[in-house]
């Protein structure tokens, strides 16, 4: 049986302390010490209560197994379990599944699974349940985003009984393990999956078997969980076991960043999601309230160049906005100084990080400009907007104007790209226009970020299978790429799947496939009423299963 990943002893350490509850320092910095190993102070009462729960809006559907909204799988997770838990980094624990096995090339996972589950609405959980996750995931009549990634070569699901399985995979795929312990391949009730059907799921009802239930949502306004009396097997490395402390889970979506620490600060919410950077000093500073500062796990704020779409699909091009980007000045004027300048498509603390890619095509304005003249755009009108053949240089850049930072950072990135002749044209759009927008290719330019623990998740950005729609919208499609991801992914020793690593996270650079802007922080804040909260997946997801709440 195995119980560690066949990359296990690789993470950087620092990643260790983020699987438990843990609160900052007042000032903003790394946590460290006693400061990182609690959850905030022991609560005076240890169950019942509400924890609400404030995040910024717009999501799809309550979908996990469709959705690219990582706040999607941070609701779910509540309503779900995994196969298993990433307990460390690399290391992993039971959860719907009690033991399993991998074979030699990582093609064929054999799980056994708990038999004294069930769902919601009553279906027992078994291996016909992860079949039927695992299937509608890559049905395409399903659309499925980010699962569709994660699931990777997936093959087959064999029933072998009513709570034993293999899964297969056409090629090896050692990163499994890592994308069943986080959110986008829980099982769902097939029961009430079918019953709703794909069109309503998500939005009328979700049912899984986690210390959660689905009680009511008004899309984009509030949802509202309730506590599931009858939960037995929850994650004991948590410290908790049996049904959740808190009676109800609600979580309200607040868009503007300063409504959403007002609210925090009048005890509206509890808890808030994505605190604003600018706030986030003062938020230390109050007596009443913890902050947690964590370096997040994935792939940071980046942008997208659209390869099918002209002028993004000339190389000149995407190498000149390269060398042109000031990734300091971004994280200073957008970030607020939170952040560090990207490297390349995975943060510092995901295994395979390659720093050698720092050394890759700094900033240099000189270059950025030379290497367009010797393309043949020039300013020849003196407007300051370079042309070629008569046609301006203009770079549709396409963005969510209802969301976050993407404004600012849609106009940082219009003002640095005027300083070498291009004109980045902006648009910016709420998010079902923008969805339909870049998902069929009307962009060149479009921000992203992404969380993750493990490399594979450049297959998201570059294999392409998940072009034309998918969550490749560089739609770059090249077959050198796919091998080069299909083997890394399917190496079994660490050390080769991370030179396998390296040589892709160089070739993305060196081709300018995208531009890379900053490694993010994870700010958070809190009550300090509300105690033993666990920061999952190095950070990326706040669990309440163990909270308390004193009210």
């Amino acid at each position: 049986m195995y119980s560690l990943s066949l990359r296990s002893k690789l993470w950087p350490a620092l990643l260790l302390l983020l699987v438990i509850g843990l609160t900052a320092c007042a000032a903003p910095a790394s946590p460290s010490g006693d400061d990182a190993a609690t959850g905030g102070e022991e609560s005076a009462a240890s169950t019942g209560g509400v924890i609400t729960v404030g995040m910024p809006a717009g999501f799809d559907r309550l979908d996990p197994n469709v959705t690219t909204f990582s706040r999607v799988g941070n609701i779910t997770l509540h309503m779900t379990d995994p196969l298993v838990w990433q307990v460390e980094p690399g290391v992993y624990a039971p959860g719907l599944a009690t033991e399993w096995e991998i074979n030699e090339d990582a093609t064929e996972y054999r799980f056994k699974l708990r038999d004294d589950v069930t769902f919601h609405d009553g279906t027992p959980f078994n291996a016909e349940a992860v079949k039927f996750t695992f299937d509608r995931i890559v049905d395409p009549e399903t659309q499925s985003q980010s699962a569709f990634s994660n699931i990777g070569p997936y093959k087959e699901t064999e029933v072998v009984n009513d709570y034993e399985v293999i899964v297969r995979f056409d090629s090896g795929y050692a990163p499994f393990l890592d994308n069943l312990s986080g959110t986008t391949l829980v099982p769902v009730s097939p029961t009430a999956q079918q019953a709703v059907g794909n069109e309503d799921w998500g939005i009328t009802e979700f049912v899984g078997t986690g210390p959660f239930m689905f009680d009511s949502m008004i899309l984009n306004q509030e949802i509202v969980l309730v506590r599931n009396p009858d939960y037995a097997w929850g994650p004991e490395w948590t410290g908790q076991t049996g049904p959740a402390n808190a009676e109800r889970l609600i979580y309200k979506f607040i868009e503007e960043p300063s409504t959403r620490t007002a609210a925090l600060e009048t005890g509206e919410i509890d808890f808030m999601d994505q605190t604003p950077e600018i706030d986030f000093a003062a938020l230390s500073e109050n007596p009443d309230i913890e902050t947690v500062e964590l370096p997040q796990p994935g792939s940071g704020w980046a942008l997208m160049f659209n390869q099918q779409q002209y002028p993004s699909s000339e190389l000149p091009v995407r190498r000149a906005m390269q060398l042109a980007m000031d990734r300091q000045g971004m994280i200073d004027t957008v970030y607020n100084g939170f952040g560090t300048p990207a490297c390349g498509p995975l943060t510092s603390v995901v295994f395979c990080y390659d720093a050698s890619l720092c050394d890759m095509y700094p900033t240099d304005l000189d270059l950025a400009n030379q290497t367009l003249e010797e393309a043949g755009w020039v300013d020849t009108n003196g407007d300051g907007i370079r042309e070629k053949d008569g046609e301006p240089l203009v770079i549709g850049h396409y963005y969510r104007a209802d969301a976050g930072n993407s404004n600012a950072e849609a106009a940082f990135l219009k003002d640095n790209m005027a300083k070498i002749g291009i004109d980045v044209e902006l648009n910016g759009l709420s998010r079902s226009g923008y969805f339909d927008a870049v998902r069929s290719g009307q962009h060149n330019t479009q921000g992203w970020w992404d969380t993750g623990t493990e490399p594979d998740i450049l297959r998201i950005f570059f294999h392409s299978s998940n072009a034309g729609g998918g969550t490749n919208r560089n739609n770059y499609i090249n077959e050198e790429m796919d091998t080069m991801l299909d083997a890394a992914a399917a190496e079994a020793d660490p050390t080769a799947r991370c030179e396998l690593y390296s040589d892709i996270q160089k070739k993305v650079k060196d081709e300018a496939i995208m531009e890379f802007w900053a490694d993010p922080v994870i700010l958070y804040a809190h009550s300090k009423d509300l105690a033993n909260i666990t920061y999952y997946l190095g950070g990326n997801t706040p669990y309440f299963y163990a909270a308390t709440i004193s009210q």
